[in-house]
Parts: structure tokens; sequence; C-alpha cells
């Protein structure tokens, strides 16, 4: 084997860049074209445009803090980390982040990729090719269209920490491990827990990488010490504002991050929802073998490519399904169900349950199914990853030591990702989970990004080996057509060829005979998919898809096998290897793209936000009231009219955000602190019929939250009167409205194409709470309740008149009050409200506490005529302050410490300025070093001399080492011996 073909740095390799960045560009440009009207943007389910323009997302103010004033009551978010995300949305403005935030950093995550691959001194279009795969890697192109491309970001640092720890530009040890380190930290604050998990894998790599030196072993383990010290040191400081805020917020004050047995044993079910099914573990293989999107998220009007699996499944739809009675009956009682949902499900087989266990999934608003990923690797990118494992156990070496330790490695680190990604349905997550605070993190597919890491570096193995054995040598081929070419060559073939050929034979047999096996039993999958919930003519179009899935994946196979077939019988090799990777190429993306197209959606979204009557009408001073379109936060469905919860949840999740209307309801909370869980349970509808079900809780909890506005059937105000509230009659109609196409939609894509039109007669209304407490209110009257559980029982009795007494926290210095039971407190009036920032003037006829119906919380801070006073905590979960009497300007600010960032904006200075001085003080580049591995035979020379007879062969020069690290192959073309020393910095 021959060491590295062209030296880090030089002109050569630095057009590896340019070649990647255009190969790589370009497609990307050609997937996300539409990016490039100026109407469209990407959908991104976890961070839609609705999100990014709402005003407590704005940047850069998120940096010293976010206060998330739109849903609930308010809370305190994780603040902007320094990181790339973030910067890109400081200097974007969202449209255009939308447009180019996924290809951004699919093209970052490639680039990064390239980047490890060149430190490794791979060939250079080993480099190339290994960094198109990645940034086209189906798992990460989808998470991507997902809005998650901070998951990539996450992906690309830790290939940019393994690049520093392998580059030979940056001569000291500990130079490297800080950059690494700093690397590792930027991981973290871009991914969170993804960025943890690949955090662990990064600390074993550094193990590994140390111990791999050809140094002696003390001092391998000094290394090693070293190494994981400056890393986790570097890496802590740099993520320190993001861990600190990550715990203030997802961790401290949540009982489900409890770590005793008992709790941890409750939240398997939610911690390993988003498991990967072992049989859906050859999407690796087969993209849209089960569908792509949600049913619900495609806009095309062939919907067949629907996903179909059971990633996102609670656990309990299966047991819903059971054979089994009793744990049917487990079940429904555990969801507190009436029994009328188990009588559905008592039938003689699971088609003909299927109704049943869908009407318990969305009463109790259990997933039956939810996902926005695909896993697909590439068929060609799989081979060569197992052609590069296959070479480890190659009796004649293609690697030398410490590659095959490598690949060994990366071989295990793919295993046990997959593994642990099967999450409740195998092993080895149930023993992860026993681990300290491996409970708090959520979803084992997240180790599917290792794996696709570890997949991605063996097929870049595979791709070297192929050009070190097969490619770089003379010309071979014994015809000019391929075809009579193989014959010739199978004819004379032995060994490990052999061998390799007869597997990818019997692999395509395999592949043909299962795609026929499924094709027999076409019947019995359109009958699952049946009891999966579709329906049955739906359900054989799918089956359909999924039958073209298998034969696009069986032409790729077949076209992939030949490729590797003759790379590996010389027919492409010497001066024909441009055909070789130009095949490669052309596989690669061709494969990859076709995968990643029905991830990409995008939509107009002038007409998406288009104003509506229902939102105009709530955009008034919507400081001033909440809305709410359920009977409880958190609820299963709109709970008053069946049909409108979709709709609701669309506006709750874009339209509200996008114009900075507030609402008790939020789409999600999977941490939620104790004491917003104990509050709400106080308050929570114990029946499971809303017509046998005591409503007053509901009313209760809405009066105490500004919760002054409905969203519902018409019809629900005279029952909400006579059911919910006989005294005081408090609801009354504001407007009707319908639900129907926007204007130009004939076939409406998704639910956001609907939209509300006013009349007279619209089976939907907004209803008006006229009970609703104001946003801030003065009393003259307070009362302080010996403990928080005392506090939530009287907020919670009827008896209790919330208009006319305030509840104060034991621990507020607060004097009693003087004032008689009907004294007038006075009145306060909301001047200017903002997320973080919110000033009100109040004129005190006695002294009162003011309550401000929001939520509470320590870094909220209140001045009164500019002068601090104490925060009150009131009504439990609600934040006030005390006034005297007179006239008061009272001002509240969110304004939590900033150190942590200071302490992370430090660590990013301290890397750019270690980066610009490795970069001023690079030593020159030496003329690049070609040597012979013993470990792997030079190839066989034509009997034709290949330099003039006088020449004598180049030899090594007696001071000449040994390089370090993985060896690389030398370009023959270029294959002159250097002896000189690099001059420059030691």
């Amino acid at each position: 084997m021959r060491a590295a073909s062209i030296a880090p740095g030089s002109t050569r390799q630095l057009s590896g860049s340019w070649i990647l960045l255009g190969l790589l560009g370009g497609v990307l440009l050609a997937l996300f074209y539409r990016s490039l009207d100026p109407h469209q943007v990407l959908f991104a389910n976890d961070a839609p445009l609705g999100f990014l323009k709402a005003e407590n997302n704005r940047m850069p103010g998120r940096f010293a803090g976010t206060w998330r004033d739109l849903v609930w009551l308010g809370g305190e978010g994780a603040a902007a980390s320094p990181n790339i995300t973030m910067v890109l949305a400081t200097l974007l403005p969202p449209v255009a982040y939308l447009k180019i935030y996924a290809p951004f950093s699919l093209l970052f995550l490639g680039f990064s990729a390239w980047l490890f691959f060149r430190q490794l001194n791979f060939n250079p279009m080993v480099c190339v090719l290994g960094g198109v795969a990645a940034g086209l890697n189906a798992h990460f192109f989808s998470i991507a269209c997902w809005g998650l491309g901070n998951w990539n970001l996450s992906a690309g640092c830790t290939f940019l920490a393994m690049a520093a720890l392998y580059a030979k530009s940056i001569p000291k040890f500990w130079e490297k491990a800080v950059l690494a380190g700093l690397a590792v930290g930027m991981g973290v604050m871009e991914g969170y827990d993804v960025g943890a998990i690949l955090s662990v894998y990064l600390g074993i790599f550094i193990i590994f990488r140390t111990f791999n030196d050809d140094v002696p072993f003390g001092r391998r383990v000094v290394n090693a010490f070293v190494a994981q010290t400056l890393v986790v040191l570097f890496a802590a400081i740099i993520a320190f504002h993001t861990m600190k805020t990550l715990i203030e917020t997802q961790v401290e004050g949540v009982a489900a991050m409890g770590q005793d047995a008992e709790t941890k044993q409750a939240r398997w079910h939610a911690a390993t929802q988003w498991s990967l099914p072992k049989m859906e573990t050859l999407q690796v293989l087969v993209p849209g073998l089960f569908g792509y999107r949600l049913n619900g998220n495609i806009t095309e009007t062939n919907r067949t490519s629907a996903y179909w699996g059971l990633i996102g499944q609670d656990a309990r739809v299966a047991e819903l399904g059971s054979d089994d009675p009793n744990v049917r009956s487990n079940v429904i009682s555990g969801l507190g169900l009436p029994g009328n949902y188990l009588t559905a499900l008592d039938t003689p087989d699971r088609l003909s349950r299927t109704q049943g266990v869908l009407a318990v999934t969305r009463k109790s608003g259990i997933y039956w199914r939810y996902s926005g990923s695909g896993e697909c690797a590439g068929i060609m990118v799989s081979l060569l990853a197992f052609f590069g494992l296959a070479n480890f156990f190659r009796k004649d070496r293609p690697y030398s030591k410490s590659e095959r330790i490598a690949v060994g490695y990366w071989g295990a680190v793919a295993l046990f990702s997959l593994l642990a990604s099967w999450g409740r349905f195998g092993f080895v997550y149930q023993l992860l989970y026993k681990l300290p605070y491996f409970s708090t993190i959520r979803n084992p597919i997240k180790f599917m990004h290792p794996f696709h890491i570890a997949w991605l570096i063996l097929a870049a193995y595979g791709m070297e080996v192929l050009y070190r054995r097969y490619l770089r040598g003379p010309e071979k081929s014994d015809s000019s057509f391929l075809p009579h070419h193989l014959q010739l060559w199978w004819g004379k073939v032995t060994g490990f060829d052999r061998r390799w050929t007869i597997f990818m034979l019997v692999l395509a047999g395999v592949a043909v005979a299962g795609g026929a096996l499924l094709w027999d039993n076409k019947g019995a999958l359109i009958r699952y998919m049946e009891e999966q919930n579709f329906a049955a003519g739906f359900a054989k179009g799918m089956s359909t898809f999924c039958l073209q899935r298998v034969g696009t994946f069986l032409v790729f196979l077949i076209a992939g096998l030949v490729a590797i077939a003759a790379i590996i019988s010389g027919a492409w090799a010497g001066s024909r290897n441009k055909w070789a990777w130009g095949t490669l190429g052309v596989l690669i993306i061709f494969d990859l793209a076709r995968a990643d197209l029905p991830w990409i959606h995008y939509f107009d979204y002038t007409e998406k936000y288009e104003l509506n009557p229902v939102v105009q009408f709530l955009l008034d001073k919507p400081w001033e009231h909440r809305v709410i379109g359920k009977l409880e936060p958190r609820g299963p469905g709109s709970g008053i009219q069946p049909g409108f919860g979709s709709l609701y949840f669309f506006w709750l999740q874009n339209d509200f955000p996008y114009h900075n209307i507030q609402a008790l309801d939020f789409s999600q909370a999977s941490h939620m602190p104790d004491i917003d869980r104990l509050y709400l349970k106080a308050f929570e509808l114990k029946g499971a019929d809303i017509q046998s079900t005591d409503l007053r809780p509901a009313v209760r909890l809405w009066e105490l939250t500004n919760t002054r506005y409905l969203l519902g059937s018409a019809n629900a105000v005279d029952y909400l009167n006579q059911r919910a509230d006989p005294v005081h009659q408090a609801f009354r109609l504001q407007k009707h409205f319908d639900v129907r196409n926007k204007p130009g939609i004939q076939i409406p894509a998704d639910i956001g194409d609907y939209t509300a039109v006013t009349g007279p007669k619209g089976q939907f209304a907004i209803i008006e709470n006229t009970r609703a407490l104001p946003r801030a209110k003065l009393y003259s009257n307070w009362r302080t309740p010996p403990n928080d559980a005392a506090a939530l029982e009287i907020l919670a009795s009827q008896d209790f008149e919330p208009w006319d007494t305030v509840l104060l926290a034991t621990n507020v210095p607060v004097p009693q009050p003087t004032a008689g039971p009907g004294a007038d407190p006075g009145t306060v009036v909301i001047t200017d409200y903002h997320p973080k920032h919110v000033r009100m003037e109040a004129d005190a006829k006695t002294p009162a506490v003011l309550l401000l119906n929001d939520h509470t919380c320590p870094d909220w801070r209140v001045r009164i005529d500019g002068t601090l006073a104490p925060v009150l905590c009131c009504n439990y979960i609600m934040r006030g302050v005390y006034v005297t009497p007179g006239h008061h300007v009272v001002e509240w600010e969110f304004s939590p410490s900033l150190k942590s960032l200071y302490v992370s904006v430090s660590a990013i200075v301290i890397g750019i300025l270690l980066a610009g001085y490795l970069i001023l003080t690079r030593a020159p580049v030496a003329t690049p070093v070609a040597l012979e591995s013993p470990a792997i035979p030079a190839p066989i020379r034509p009997p034709a001399p290949t330099r003039p007879p006088n020449t004598a062969p180049p030899t090594r020069p007696p001071n000449a080492t040994a390089p370090t690290g993985p060896p690389a192959v030398a370009n023959q073309a270029k294959g002159q011996r250097g002896n000189g020393k690099a001059k420059g910095r030691k």
C-alpha cells in the first residue's frame, strides 16, 4: 500500500473541495430548486414559518433568554445557543432561512465528511463521493426536510472533530484535542440529545484513535487521558450555555425526569415510542418500502406513498388489537375509558377490531403512527460498506494495521447503533435504559444517527480498497466489451474476489426471491394495511407502490453489483478508472436522489398564512385574552366538535404564532414541569363521555387563565351555559363561521388549504367566555393558603370566587389586606406587551396585589416606578406584585443570567483564534511521499518497461520514516518520492 497520494493542502487536493461543492451543491440546487421561487418555502414540522415569525423567537433577542408567551400560560424556553443555526437565523429573515437551511445543513454535512476522509488520506475521488453520499443520505436528507437540520449540523461537527484528531497539518496533540472538543461542543449545541449521543461515540473514538498511534504503550495511555480531558473540557465550555438552559427548562422541576426505578418504568412507553421495528431496518436498503410521509403530510393527489409502518406507534395500540381480552381490558382501564370502548374491541379477529382501536386512539390521543424521516443509506453506499467490512477478513489485507482496527471499530459502531435503535423491539435499549439519566433521552431511533455515520465511513473504506487493489494499477481489460471481459475474468478469478462475487450473486438471488415472495403475498399485505387503519382501496394502491419500490431497488442493486464486479475484474483499471468513478458517482447520486425526492415539501406561504376572519378577530389586542379549541389543554381532539381539531391544530402551530395570538393549548410538552402538571391535574375532567362529565373544572381553568375565547361548535353555547355554568350563563356567541377550501384551491393538499368563512348559519363559532379574568387585575383582598396543595384545592373549589380574592404563596412578604371585602382596588391597564417586557399603569385606590395572569418564573423582575420590587407567586402559578395606593408605572422584565452565554462565546473566540493561528503558522507542504507497505503487494507491472533504461528505480531515503495514522493511496501518476523536511512551526 502507498501513503498519501496527494499531500494535504496541495493544489490538486484543494480541487477536490471544489469538485465536492460543485457536485453536491449542484444536486442540492436541483432538488431544492423551488427555493428560488420568492413565494415558496420548505415545510418544517419542528420550526414552521409561523414559529420563526413569532415575536418570542426573533433573533438576536433569544440569546438573552426565551419566554414562550404564545402557548399555555407562557414559560421559559431554551435560550438560543451561539451556534451555526442561530447565527443563520440571526442573519437571515425567516422566509430566506427556511429556503436555504435544509440544503445548507446537508452541504455542511457533506463537506465535513469530505474533510474527514481527506485527513484519512483517501483518494480524492473517494473523499468527494463520500461527501456526496453523506450530503444525500436519505436519513439526513429527510431530517433536514422535517425542519431538523440542526441534527445534520451536529453530525457534521462530529466529522470535523474526528478530522481534527487525524489532521497532520496540526502537529501538536493538544491543539488537535482542543479543536476536537470545540467541534464536539458545537455538535451538542446543535443537536441537544443527539449531540450528546454522538459525543459519547466520539469519546470512545478518541480512545481508539490514540491507542492506534505508533508510540510506546505508556505514551498512548497518557495521550488518551489528555485527549479525553481536553475534549470534554472544551466541549463543556463551549456548550455550557446550552447545557445550563436545557437543564433549567427540561430537567429541573420535572418529575418525569426522575431516576428512581418507578419513574423510569412509568416513562418507558413514552421514551421508546419512536423505536425502529426490526423489519423496517430494510429501509436502509429499500427506500419507500414502508412508505414515506404520513398521509396527512402528502400534498400530491396520489397518496399511495403514505407511511404504513410502526414508527411512532404507542405500544398500547398493538395491545388494543391483541387476541387476548385481558390485555385489551388492561389498556382500556389504564386509559380510564368507559366499557363501551372495550365492547367495540370484543370481535373475532384483528381486522374487525380496527375501528374500535381507532376510536380509542382518537379519544385518548395516543399515536397510531408518526414518522417524518427515512432511513435509506443507498444501495450503492451499502454495497460499498459491505465490501469495506468484507475486506476486514481478507487474508491479503488491503488495510494497514490501524486501518483494519478502524474498520472493525466502525463495524461494531454500526451494529451496536442499529440494535439500540430498535428500542422496545430489541434487548440492547432495555439494558441502556437502566443507565443513569439515559431515560431522559427520547426516541431510540436517534441511534440511527451514529449508524449512518459509521455506515458512510465503512463505504468510504470500501471505495478506498477498490482504488488500491483494482483501479490504480495498469489496465487489465481482456476485452473492450464489458460482458465478454467479465466472462473471461470469471474463468480465472480465485480467492477473495471469487468469494465476494458469489456473495453478490447470492445477495441478488435473495433480493429477487424476497420480491417474488412479497408479490405472491400481496393479498396478505393489503389485509395487514387494512388492519393498520387504511381503507381497502387505498391499501391496494399502497401495496402496489411498495412492490414498485422493491422493483426499483432490484434495478439499482443489479446495477451496483455489475459496477463493483467490473471494478474488481480490472475492466476500469489504470487510465480507464474515470469510468469507475463516473459509474459510482452516477449510481450514488441517482439512487439517493430518487430516495430523497418524496421528502421535499414546498408551499406558498403567502397563501398558507393568508388571514381568515377568525384569526383577524383574535388579532385585536391578543395579549388581553387567550383562546382554546379543546375542553382541556393537551386534550385528544377539539373536544367540542369532531373534525375541527385538525384545522385548529394547524392554526395553533402556524397562524397563531405567525400573528402572535396567545392560546391556552400547546401542541406538545414532552417535559412538563411539575408545577404545570399539578395545576392541570387540579382541573382535569374526570369522565370519558362529554354527556355525563362535569365540565365545571374546565370552565374554572378558563376563568383563572384569562381564556376568553373558545373555538368550536356553534351549538356549544347553550350546552356550556346549561351544563358548565348554569349560575352565570357566561358564554356568548360572537361570530359564526364555516370551514371551506381557500380561494382558488379545488382539491386541498393538506389541512392548511382550508380556511374559515363567516356566515350567519355557520356550524362553528367564536364563543366568548365573559367570566374569564382579565390579563391584569388589582385585588384589595388576598389570602395565603398553608401550602401549594391547599392553594390548588381552593382554586378548584366552586365556592371560591377568583374575581374577589387572589391567593398568595406562603413565602411572599406582603402585609395583611386592610380594605373591606367589597372595596374597590382600582384599575390597571397594559400599555405595552412583549414576550420579555410588559409595561402597565395602575391606579390603586387601596393597598393592592396586582395579578398578572402569566406564568411565574424566578427570572422575571418587576419595577414599580423604576424601583425593584419582590415578585409574588399568585394563584399557585401566576405572578404578581404588591402596590400601594396611587398611580404607578409597573414594568416587568425577563432577565435570566447571561454568564453561561459569555462562557460559550469565549470558547468560540478561543476556537477562532486557535484556528487562525494554525492557518497562519502552517508549515509549507512537503513533496508528497509514497511509501510501500509490506501488507499489500505492489500491483503487477506489465512486461514493457515504464521508465528509461538508465533510470534507477526510486528508493526510500535513509532518513525516511513510515507515516503514522491511517495511510492512504499513492497516485502513481505522481509517484515521485521526496526526502525534504518541512520547515515551519514545530
